[in-house]
């Protein structure tokens, strides 16, 4: 056995167990069998994901989360010391710069904090148990970059086979409760909350002084990134 090999399955246990750290979501969230359906051998058909997926699925987001917040602290740091946006610093950013590019003048440094902010509240409930739904486009876009990390992070150690990937997207889709915020990456679709088909759709507004705006009265954000105006440049 080859040292890669080992290292890579020490990796995979270690995720593994990390998977319970994610207290919010059962491994069904996953697309995992439930219990009625391991007794019925519903598992053995092929069509859902395993148990030992889901678990290497969540624990994965809880490795990534680490590298996401890390990520965050170290680009809103540039930020304020060079006191520049995401667009006119000369170097990439760490991950903030995987933002819609639209709004890449107003990403400074206040907007990262409460970004990184946003996303350590929403870590938590994914952390501690208490998570019910996105609450604001902000969240939304952190759990774009969250499950990007974890992707990443699964194929650099030659983890992320069919079943954990399929884990993934199961995951994505039963939290999303839609993916209108992947329409803030077409540029063809700006404006749409504000048109005629976005009210008929019922687009939430995705503008940028929208994002940190709770989807509704029972829905959290954190009070430091809350109530913020921006003003809207192109």
């Amino acid at each position: 056995m080859t040292s890669d090999a080992v290292d890579t399955e020490a990796v995979q246990r270690r995720m593994r167990s990390m998977a319970a750290r994610l207290r919010a979501f059962e491994p069904e969230m996953f697309g995992a069998p439930d219990e009625e359906e391991k007794d019925d051998d519903l598992a053995d058909h092929g069509s859902r994901v395993s148990v030992e997926d889901a678990e290497l699925a969540a624990g994965a987001l809880v490795w990534a989360t680490d590298v996401l917040l890390d990520e965050l602290f170290q680009d809103a740091y540039a930020l304020a010391a060079e006191e520049t946006n995401v667009a006119e610093r000369d170097r990439p950013m760490w991950l903030l710069d995987e933002l819609p590019p639209r709004y890449a003048l107003q990403y400074d440094v206040r907007f990262a904090r409460r970004f990184l902010v946003t996303a350590v509240a929403l870590t938590t409930r994914f952390t501690e148990g208490s998570f019910e739904q996105l609450s604001c486009v902000a969240e939304e876009l952190v759990l774009r970059l969250l499950l990007g990390r974890a992707e990443v992070t699964l194929e650099t150690f030659g983890l992320l086979d069919e079943g954990v990937s399929s884990a993934l997207e199961c995951f994505a889709e039963m939290v999303y409760e839609d993916m209108d915020h992947e329409w803030l990456y077409d540029d063809s679709k700006d404006g749409i909350d504000e048109s005629p088909v976005g009210e008929y759709l019922g687009v939430a507004p995705l503008g940028l002084a929208s994002w940190f705006k709770p989807f509704g009265e029972d829905r959290y954000v954190h009070p430091y990134a809350v109530d913020e105006p921006i003003a809207e440049e192109r």
